[in-house]
């Protein structure tokens, strides 16, 4: 060991209405659905769009506002853009767009829209009965399409989402499907530019999904390379296996070393998360004579010993952050010079924050 230095429910009178409408708002383009505000902030945005029933507003609330997976068969359609707002702290700070997913995308109407959007995260429903797929694909194409028209920057993730039941139940089958929907995609987009599209296989009923949102989220950080060298020092120095800094809130890990992810090591610390704060809500208090998930002075801090040798090692950050690291237990032996090195490490994560807050003051034009 070493030291290192909004939701408004639609009241259609019948079905024929309830279309008519819809044309209308796809006619005036996307665009004009989003409040200017929205648009013209210098938060960074993500648009989540898909068919009708696709699933893409389930995964935000699932991830995001903790709603349980089997509430979500009682969601209704999105009637109308939805913005989702997170601002914990500097680096967890970015806008969800989630589109109606009848929604009709035209390069000329919506590009104002596609001029602000980071990330484009397309949710395709992998139980579509008709095979191969073919409307599903479709609408993606026809979204890729109108965006890199406006903004070729724009990073596209696709979702296969709903990949459980009996018919996923093997790894061989998610894989299939996904090979299907990304020749087809290719074949569809063949007269374009290469275009880097990356393919999540998910479901809200496993973490699958919060890894998924993780790596969207991590393209919204220009601090992202940054981090991933802060946390590989630390891993090194240290003599851990793995490491990740995590949004408390969401389970969404904000970056890891270069190693690469393993889910089910990101399943381990995202459990081991869920266990901190259900303990800590039992028997923390706070000041006001109510329950705290974790102090105010951000020291708290988890061990949970594996019976494989491996152990667990949670610090927290700052209220809305958290570290998880993984390592063998002999390599614990020291555990002062460990600690002393996680405290570099939020220093220097602290450094970043301060960094990227005069970064965000000078783009929106503050002192």
């Amino acid at each position: 060991l070493k030291p290192f230095w909004l939701k408004l429910t639609a009241q259609p009178s019948g079905r024929k209405s309830l279309s008519c409408r819809w044309r209308a708002w796809g006619a005036r383009g996307m665009a004009a659905l989003v409040p200017d505000d929205v648009l013209n902030d210098d938060i960074p945005k993500v648009l989540v769009c898909g068919p009708p029933r696709s699933g893409k507003t389930s995964v935000l609330k699932v991830v995001f506002q903790k709603l349980s997976p089997h509430e979500t068969l009682f969601l209704e359609s999105t009637p109308k853009a939805d913005i989702l707002a997170i601002n914990r702290n500097p680096l967890v700070r970015f806008k969800f767009i989630d589109a109606p997913g009848t929604t009709v995308w035209d390069e000329n109407s919506d590009s104002s829209l596609f001029q602000r959007i980071g990330v484009i995260v397309i949710v395709l429903d992998a139980q579509e009965e008709k095979e191969p797929y073919q409307e599903a694909v479709a609408y993606a194409k026809k979204v890729i399409e109108a965006a890199m028209k406006v903004n070729n920057k724009i990073t596209i993730d696709i979702l296969i989402h709903k990949v459980d039941g009996d018919r996923f139940f093997h790894e061989d089958v998610k894989s299939e499907i996904q090979g299907a929907m990304h020749a087809r995609l290719n074949e569809e987009l063949r007269d374009t530019d290469m275009i880097p599209i990356t393919f999540h296989c998910t479901s809200i009923y496993d973490h699958t999904v919060f890894e998924a949102v993780s790596k969207v989220v991590q393209k919204l950080l220009p601090q992202l390379n940054d981090l991933e060298q802060c946390l590989d020092a630390l891993i090194t120095s240290s003599r851990m296996d793995k490491a990740y800094l995590f949004d408390l809130f969401s389970k969404v890990y904000i970056a890891s070393d270069p190693q690469p992810v393993d889910l089910q090591s990101y399943e381990l610390c995202a459990d081991m998360i869920d266990v901190v704060i259900d303990v800590s809500c039992i028997y923390s208090m706070n000041e006001d004579g109510g329950t705290s998930s974790f102090s105010s002075e951000g020291k708290a801090s988890c061990i949970i010993h594996l019976k494989s040798g491996t152990l667990l090692y949670l610090r927290e950050i700052d209220r809305s952050m958290v570290l998880v690291c993984i390592l063998r237990e002999e390599n614990f032996d020291r555990q002062h010079l460990v600690d002393y090195n996680i405290q570099v490490f939020k220093d220097s994560l602290l450094e970043i924050f301060k960094v990227s807050q005069r970064s965000n003051s000078f783009v929106s034009g503050g002192p």
